[in-house]
């Protein structure tokens, strides 16, 4: 139960990340907690998250392949934002 409850709390800061990020007139401070979200779940601060980042983060690996476009085994910033807008269509 707790994991289900940490899952569906990231998926919410990453959509609020990838949502804050495209829209231009999003408050500064739900794009800040975002991004700071994003940034704790980057464990190693290299500025993108690889897949055990994103397990430790309670999330399963097929989103994961799904939201990582140029399948290098991390997922950046642009591709949250692009998969967050593809969800959004």
């Amino acid at each position: 139960m707790k994991r289900t409850a940490i899952a569906i709390a990231f998926t919410a800061v990453i959509s609020a990340y990838a949502t804050a990020s495209l829209a231009q007139t999003a408050p500064a401070a739900g794009a800040d907690k975002a991004r700071e979200m994003f940034e704790k779940a980057d464990t190693d601060h290299d500025g993108t998250l690889s897949l055990d980042e994103w397990k430790a983060a309670g999330r399963r690996e097929r989103g994961f392949q799904m939201i990582d476009a140029n399948h290098d085994g991390k997922i950046t910033p642009d591709e949250l934002r692009a998969a967050a807008a593809k969800r959004g269509q």
